[in-house]
């Protein structure tokens, strides 16, 4: 399919969403894209669309409306929207389906925006992890929760669950799992094991008047050490990934930017 199709395919369900088209050629297309709000009041963007191999990406034609680069608002360097996460939640447009599931995502992405400027910070408790590499260790620390049953699905959702790694043992360093900012348990990051598996298991069973033991309760030994060393290597990942911005200007619209404190830090080295 050439990339002409790809676009006929985009602009074929634009209508249907409330797009007018502006001007159009073989590889892009521009839109006025009307964005409602639940107040029912709405946001006009001006928008360019380009469709490469199945793949759509869109960005705003100035910025106006949004910032120009910011990864917490999920605005790529080069002023593209990340949407989805290609390697779990991707969108073919090989039909009109497949478009109209990009356009609606689309809106809410913009939708989100919107709420996002207003609170200073991303609105969706499921968001992904910045980075490939990150987002990949946060699903596997999502299975690894899901594993354990509740409530440490809402509690890795929700933020509670943190993690803090120790390196003062012969064994080597130890990862803790906190929740709330209270240890829950250790593992060994070395042998990939939770360092007391003598205890009472995380889940319901081990709160019995007879408790089952971690070691003893299906999978939840293993699944309680992949939670905290998925969660620290995304930390990692996390860390990595703002390091690649180094220099980079912050567009100051989100609290607690890691872009913000970076610079922050340059102007105090130079002003040294």
């Amino acid at each position: 399919m050439s990339p002409s199709d790809d676009l006929d395919i985009i602009a074929s369900s634009a209508a249907d969403f409330g797009a007018v088209e502006i001007a159009r050629t073989r590889f892009e297309l521009k839109v006025r894209l009307p964005v409602p709000l639940a107040d029912g009041r709405s946001h006009a963007y001006r928008l360019v669309i380009a469709v490469f191999g199945g793949v759509a990406t869109a960005r705003e034609e100035k910025p106006l409306l949004l910032p120009e680069f910011c990864p917490e608002r999920h605005i790529n360097r080069d002023g593209s929207f990340c949407l989805f996460w290609r390697a779990v939640d991707d969108i073919v447009i090989d039909n009109v389906s497949a478009a109209r599931i990009w356009w609606e995502t689309l809106i809410r992405f913009l939708q989100q925006q919107v709420r996002a400027a207003r609170l200073r910070q991303w609105p969706d408790a499921n968001g992904r992890a910045h980075g490939e590499k990150a987002a990949m260790h946060q699903l596997h620390a999502e299975r690894a929760a899901g594993r354990l049953g509740a409530p440490f699905p809402e509690d890795l959702a929700d933020g509670r669950l943190t993690v803090e790694v120790s390196n003062s043992s012969a064994h080597g360093p130890a990862v803790r799992l906190l929740r709330n900012g209270r240890r829950l348990y250790s593992v060994w990051r070395r042998d990939r094991r939770v360092v007391n598996q003598r205890r009472p298991c995380l889940c319901p069973k081990g709160a019995r008047l007879r408790p089952v033991v971690l070691k003893s309760c299906g999978d939840h030994g293993a699944a309680a050490a992949d939670l905290a060393l998925e969660l620290q290597l995304m930390a990692e990942q996390e860390r990595r990934f703002w390091k690649g911005f180094d220099g980079a200007q912050c567009c100051g619209t989100m609290d607690g930017c890691p872009l913000a404190k970076t610079e922050t830090s340059v102007h105090a080295e130079r002003a040294g």
